[in-house]
């Protein structure tokens, strides 16, 4: 049962992650500039990717050794 809901968090968190690349996509287009990805956008993005595959793989890890 623990499984089925974890699957299921995981599944909203990636629909929501999606949504909001997806926003941000459409606002900047909706303004006519153009998306480009510089020094900056990394290091606001890095850090955020980072800690979230981090959790992610922390979370396989301790499920893995439960079940």
């Amino acid at each position: 049962m623990s499984d089925s809901i974890f699957a299921l968090f995981l599944g909203f968190g990636f629909i929501w992650i999606l949504m909001g690349l997806g926003g941000m996509a459409l606002l900047m287009k909706s303004q006519n500039q153009p998306l480009r990805f510089n020094r900056d956008g990394i290091l606001v993005f890095l850090p955020i990717v980072l800690v979230f595959l981090i959790a992610l793989s922390f979370g396989a890890v301790v499920l893995a050794k439960s079940g």
